[in-house]
C-alpha cells in the first residue's frame, strides 16, 4: 500500500516547550521506560500537541515555544495522519490568508503559527490540570474539551454517531 504524499515541501522540524514534558507524558502515560501505559488518552506526543494547538486555537491562546524546546518531526505527524493539522490551525486562525498560508513559501511560518497555538493550548492544560489536581485525567479533558457555546453543542448533534 502506498503512502500519501506529505502536504508540506520537505521534512520540518516543529517545537513545544519542554517545561510542559509533565503534562504530555501525563496524557501519554509514560511509564519509567518511556513506553505509554494501557488506558492513555494518547499514545504518542504527536497527538497531544496536535490536540493542544486546537484548544490553542478555541481558546485564542499563542505564545513563543522559549529556548527549553522539544522537538518533533513533521514526518511524524504525516505518518500518523495529523499532518493536516499543521495546517488547518494556521489557516483557521486567519482564514482571510489561507491561499498565502499554503504557499511553498510560507511554509515555514505557517508552521511557526502551528507550533505558538500548540505552545498556547499545552499552558492551558497545564493551567486546567493544576486547578483540577487529584481529578482523573480523563474527566479534565473531556470538561476542557466539551463545546463551550451553545452552538457548538448543536453543531456536534447534527454529526452522526458514528460509535
Amino acid at each position: 500500500m502506498m503512502r500519501k504524499p506529505s502536504l508540506l515541501t520537505r521534512e520540518r522540524i516543529l517545537y513545544w516547550p519542554g517545561e510542559f514534558s509533565e503534562i504530555v507524558d501525563l496524557l501519554t502515560k509514560r511509564g519509567d521506560d518511556g513506553r505509554s501505559q494501557p488506558g492513555a488518552p494518547f499514545t504518542l506526543n504527536v497527538g497531544v500537541i496536535a490536540m493542544a494547538a486546537a484548544l490553542g486555537l478555541r481558546e485564542g491562546r499563542k505564545r513563543e515555544v522559549g529556548a527549553n524546546r522539544k522537538e518533533i518531526s513533521s514526518t511524524t505527524f504525516h505518518m500518523q495522519g495529523l499532518e493536516l493539522y499543521l495546517l488547518l490551525i494556521p489557516i483557521l486562525s486567519h482564514p482571510e490568508a489561507a491561499t498565502e498560508a499554503l504557499r511553498p513559501e510560507n511554509e515555514e511560518a505557517t508552521l511557526k503559527e502551528f507550533e505558538r497555538y500548540a505552545a498556547g493550548g499545552l499552558e492551558v492544560l497545564a493551567g486546567e490540570f493544576e486547578r483540577s489536581a487529584g481529578r482523573e485525567v480523563d474527566v479534565v479533558l473531556h470538561s476542557l474539551l466539551k463545546p463551550t457555546s451553545a452552538r457548538q453543542e448543536s453543531a456536534l448533534s447534527d454529526l452522526p454517531d458514528l460509535l
